[in-house]
Parts: structure tokens; C-alpha cells; sequence
């Protein structure tokens, strides 16, 4: 039995799969026509509006503004972050003066203290 034999009829199988790698490269181009198509529905207008319209200044100016807004509030968040990590460090060092002078450690030296000392 030959290999050829194994898969059937491959004649009919590099036929099918000529055809679909002929059709590949015109498939992208179809993508970006459809989605030209569809925002100009959308927006209105012709194909140099639409391009016009991704490269304009007011399309720059406005991904600027953007960008600025998302610094200052990515800015706003870290500050609001190292308040809350203050918080919850200056809380738990608290707890844990608390802890160790319930269990009769010294803080400074830290070491236990006697019981005589306590």
C-alpha cells in the first residue's frame, strides 16, 4: 500500500489546498475594505474622509489629551496607593509593639525579658 493511497484521492486533496492558499493574500485586503466600509455607514462620507479623518490633528490632539488624563490619574493612584500601604504599615507595627510586649520582648534589645523584670 502506498502513501498516496492512504489519504484517498490527493489529487483532489493539493487541488483543494491550492485553492485555498491562492485566496490568503487577497484575504486581508478584503478585511481592511470591510472595515472601511462599515465606518463609513457608521460616520458618513468617502474613502479620503476616512483617511483623513485617522490622521488628522485633531485625532493626535485628542489621543495627547488622553494620554495626559491617564498619567495624571495613574499619578492620583500611586499616591492613593502609598496612603493606604502607610496605613496598613503603620497599623501593623502597632500590633506587633502590641504583640511583643504582651509575650515580655524587649523592643529595643529584643530579647526576652526575665520575669523577675515583668
Amino acid at each position: 500500500m502506498h502513501r498516496v493511497d492512504a489519504f484517498g484521492n490527493s489529487s483532489g486533496v493539493c487541488r483543494k489546498l491550492t485553492e485555498g492558499i491562492g485566496s490568503l493574500p487577497g484575504w486581508g485586503e478584503g478585511v481592511r475594505q470591510k472595515k472601511i466600509e462599515t465606518h463609513r455607514k457608521i460616520v458618513g462620507g468617502s474613502r479620503k474622509a476616512y483617511r483623513e479623518s485617522r490622521c488628522s490633528d485633531d485625532a493626535v490632539g485628542s489621543r495627547r489629551k488622553f494620554a495626559r488624563r491617564f498619567a495624571e490619574g495613574t499619578r492620583n493612584s500611586l499616591g492613593t496607593r502609598r496612603k493606604i500601604a502607610g496605613k496598613n504599615t503603620g497599623g501593623l507595627t502597632a500590633r506587633l509593639l502590641e504583640v511583643t510586649g504582651l509575650y515580655g520582648i524587649d523592643q529595643r534589645a529584643g530579647q526576652h525579658k526575665s520575669e523577675a523584670e515583668i
